[in-house]
């Protein structure tokens, strides 16, 4: 399965290129899984001072924050969720938040789900 995976710019330096790119894995891959996956692999840059936070949309759903003082992503949905759940050619964004509190952003995601 395609995955169409793009992330925020940190600074005017990290415009150079695109950050857009295609990876292929099974649609019975979990969100958790495809994190990990893109974590190991560097795909989010480090930020000076080590305090960047990140929210993964799967199409226009929030569906986790990464921050980088963080030893693992928080899930806004559950983490074993296939990323087959979510169509051919599912579009991955993640989206930089700054130096913003992680955890507040967090349970910000969490309580507008309550809500929905």
């Amino acid at each position: 399965m395609r995955i169409n995976l793009d992330r925020s710019s940190t600074a005017g330096a990290d415009d150079l290129r695109s950050h857009a790119e295609t990876i292929d894995l099974s649609e019975g891959t979990s969100l958790g899984e495809v994190v990990a996956f893109l974590r190991q692999r560097g795909y989010l840059p480090k930020v000076d001072g080590g305090k960047a936070t990140w929210v993964l949309e799967a199409g226009d759903e929030a569906v986790a924050v990464i921050a980088q003082q963080w030893p693992e992503p928080k899930f806004v949905v559950n983490q074993k969720k296939k990323i087959g759940s979510y169509g051919e050619g599912v579009s991955l964004e993640f989206k930089y938040r700054a130096q913003i509190d992680p955890d507040d952003l967090f349970d910000t995601l969490v309580e507008g789900r309550k809500r929905s």
